[in-house]
């Protein structure tokens, strides 16, 4: 449809030889002709805000991404196939130059359409490689979402970890308390039963016997008792002291071992810096024997060059008198520079040679400062260790004094329970014995006898 056929015109020989009148085109040819290309319709166009519309109609409309182009290139189209229908029945009246006309219009369409095609290709390609740059920007986001997450995670997880740790410290002191406190108990009831079975003994007893032997037998008792508590009480005491000592003793000889270990490493690493530094004297005096060597060498050859040149000058003498002052002063001149290049040269070697030294020597400084940087705070972590350490056995040790301090008034008050519980029987027992003493005995009659 694009392509218009051209019909091919014959004329009679009567029009031939008759002047060609110059034909107007027919007015639907001229209109066509003043028509300019259509624009797209209004779901191909794509408002810009700000812009007036008549500005966006000369520039390129650019096609919105959800109308698709087939539904845009039938309509761009549809006035190229009205045009050679309205052109068909006019061909045997255009003249061959409005024809090439019409075809130049048509190629000139055609181009314009390419062109705008190929601009809408470029846009489209644009718009896919933002999207591809955005979905990289989107990708690299997510992944450093996801980093920060597994960071989180794993804070979380050692967040966790500690927690746990310190409720299974917190549970194993509740347990240890627990224990103490069921052995406490268990030990008062059979304290309480031991009691018990022995106030039975001695209602028996004081039953049996005399209110005196009674009493005097309570009294030793509760002394016997009394004693036998107190010294249980200084056994525990000592246990516990011997215990603390023992302790003491054996943290003094810890101590003691970290010391010596922590010399014998000092002395190694000082060991370990001397040979070192014997190493690197010995490999700084090779290198100047080396280069000692490599000079005398040097030193050698020129002396040796210096000979050839002079015999070479002497030969050459002998058979020119004249030129040999001219080359004379000539090589005079070259040796002097040689000679200056040389101690130039020489020079520049010994600035080498102490610049590298310098360099070893600084390199050398640095690695002991970083080694006794690095001693120093594996000293300083000993030391906080050592410090948490005997803070722990602080905090243990005042714990242990506080339960002494509590199982000491404890025991205190348990004995002044006991004496007011046994004087109080005792004043029943007494109470009891003394009632039949007051009341009146009945004397008997002589007659009733």
């Amino acid at each position: 449809m694009s392509q218009q056929s051209t019909l091919p015109v014959t004329l009679s020989p009567a029009l031939c030889k008759e002047p060609v009148k110059p034909v107007s085109p027919p007015t639907n040819i001229q209109q066509e002709q003043v028509k300019q290309p259509t624009p797209l319709p209004a779901p191909c166009q794509k408002v810009i805000p700000g812009k007036d519309p008549l500005e966006l109609g000369e520039k390129h409309t650019t096609p919105v991404k959800e109308v698709p182009e087939q539904g845009c290139k039938p309509q761009q189209q549809e006035p190229q196939q009205q045009e050679p229908q309205q052109q068909e029945p006019q061909h045997p009246e255009q003249h061959p130059e409005q024809q090439q006309q019409q075809q130049q219009q048509q190629q000139q369409q055609q181009q314009q359409q390419q062109q705008e095609s190929q601009k809408q290709e470029k846009h489209v390609e644009q718009q896919q490689q933002q999207q591809q740059e955005s979905q990289k920007q989107e990708k690299h986001v997510e992944q450093q979402q996801q980093q920060q997450e597994s960071q989180k995670q794993e804070k979380h997880v050692e967040q966790q970890q500690k927690q746990q740790e310190s409720q299974k410290q917190e549970k194993h002191v509740e347990q240890q308390q627990k224990q103490q406190e069921s052995q406490k108990q268990e030990k008062h009831v059979e304290q309480q039963q031991q009691q018990q079975q022995e106030s039975q003994k001695q209602e028996k007893h004081v039953e049996q016997q005399q209110k005196q032997q009674e009493s005097q037998k309570q009294e030793k008792h509760v002394e016997q008792q009394q004693q036998q508590e107190s010294q249980k009480q200084e056994k525990h005491v000592e246990q516990q002291q011997k215990q603390q000592e023992s302790q003491k003793q054996e943290k003094h000889v810890e101590q003691q071992q970290k010391q010596q270990e922590s010399q014998k490493q000092e002395k190694h690493v000082e060991q370990q810096q001397q040979q070192e530094s014997q190493k690197q004297e010995k490999h700084v005096e090779q290198q100047q024997q080396q280069q000692q060597e490599s000079q005398k060498q040097e030193k050698h050859v020129e002396q040796q060059q210096k000979q050839q040149e002079s015999q070479k000058q002497e030969k050459h003498v002998e058979q020119q008198q004249k030129q040999q002052e001219s080359q004379k002063q000539e090589k005079h001149v070259e040796q002097q520079q040689k000679q200056q290049e040389s101690q130039k040269q020489d020079k520049h070697v010994e600035q080498q040679q102490k610049q590298q030294e310098s360099q070893k020597q600084e390199k050398h400084v640095e690695q002991q400062q970083k080694q006794q940087e690095s001693q120093k705070q594996e000293k300083h972590v000993e030391q906080q260790q050592q410090q948490q350490e005997s803070q722990k056995q602080d905090q243990h040790v005042q714990q242990l004094e506080q339960e002494k301090k509590v199982l000491g008034q404890r025991l205190d008050q348990e004995p002044a329970k006991k004496d007011e519980k046994l004087e109080k029987k005792g004043e029943q027992l007494l109470e009891q014995q003394e009632g039949p003493l007051k009341q009146p005995l009945l004397v008997p009659a002589p007659g009733q006898v």
